[in-house]
Formats: structure tokens, sequence, C-alpha cells
């Protein structure tokens, strides 16, 4: 199955390159196609400028085509990233600013947006610093997995398989984060 990983974490020695790794790895093991977009590694420039897509100006530059080959070829997506001031880091919002342009993953009809990313599944790795006892009185954890599973995914026509936050990373011992790497490949061997 072809597989498109969008990573963002600016750390190689992060718990979010840790999810990175056991997902390639449980991934391979299936005998996934997988290609990775590592935003941070690729320097991103998650900006919109002379690249801004609207009805006026229809061209896209060829960096954000190639990016949306890598869409349009997988059947899978796995995000990877923490959580930063609740919400994706920049540079991913940005990405997907750019990538998800009207005509590509979304078009609007007199019956309002149909998603044109159709027949694609997601998984969600997000990881916080926060304990879960602190997010969810808040309705935090439901107002990030309704902006992302429903107001990006879900409008580009993606099903969203399953959203995972892994929480106070940060600040669980080593048997806790094996336990989360644990989770990680039983949510990969899923697919």
């Amino acid at each position: 199955m072809n597989t498109l990983i969008i990573y963002a974490h600016p750390n190689p020695n992060s718990f979010n390159y840790a999810i990175l790794q056991t997902t390639v790895q449980k991934l391979q093991q299936k005998q996934h196609e997988i290609r990775i977009r590592d935003l941070y590694e690729m320097n991103f420039n998650p900006v919109l400028k002379e690249d801004y897509f609207t009805k006026q100006n229809p061209a896209v530059s060829k960096a954000i085509q190639e990016e949306q080959m890598h869409f349009s070829w997988a059947k899978q997506l796995i995000f990877i990233y923490p959580t930063w001031w609740n919400g994706m880091p920049a540079i991913l919002k940005g990405y997907i600013e750019k990538i998800f342009t009207n005509g590509f993953a979304f078009t609007f009809t007199d019956e309002g947006a149909k998603g044109l990313l159709q027949n694609k599944r997601a998984i969600i790795f997000q990881t916080t610093s926060h304990p879960e006892n602190y997010l969810k009185p808040y309705q935090l954890i439901a107002s990030m997995e309704t902006i992302v599973d429903v107001g990006i995914l879900n409008f580009c026509g993606i099903e969203t398989i399953t959203h995972k936050f892994f929480y106070s990373v940060p600040y669980v011992d080593e048997n806790t984060k094996k336990a989360m790497l644990k989770e990680v490949e039983d949510i990969v061997e899923m697919i």
C-alpha cells in the first residue's frame, strides 16, 4: 500500500522522531511503499506569498505540484507532529494551506464544499507536554481533533482512522515511552 508520512518536528532526538522510526519500521514489515515528507529537513517554507492560490490565480508552482503528486500517489496518510500552542506546528499548517488547494483537495459546488481526496485514510500521531487530565476538561483535545479530523481532512474527503494523542511526553519515564511506541506499532498494524 502507498503510504505518505508527513512529519513535522525539528529535533531528530525527539519522541516524535521515535514515533517516525517505529512507524517506518512497522510499515516496512508490512511491505508498504513509503514516502516521507520531513518538513523541517526539507526546509519547507510555510508562508503563502506569490504562490497563493486563488480563482484569479489558479496556477500553482512546480514545488506545490510535486507535493500534490505525493498526496495523489498515497492511499494512506500518516501525520506525526507535536502540539504547540494547542495546535499543529506552523510549518505543518502552512504546508496544508499551500498543498491542499481549491481544485486539488476540494472544490466548491452549489451545495457547498466537496472533498476531492476521496478514498484516502489518515492516522494522526500527536504528542503533547500536557497531561490528559489538564487538556480534556477544557475540551482542547476535542477541539484539536475537530479542527484536524473534520475541518481539514474530512473537508478534503480524507477519512481519519485514528487520531492518537500521547500525553506528558517530556515528563514520562522510559517504560511509558516504550508502551507508547508499542501503541504506535499496534495502530500501524491495523492498516
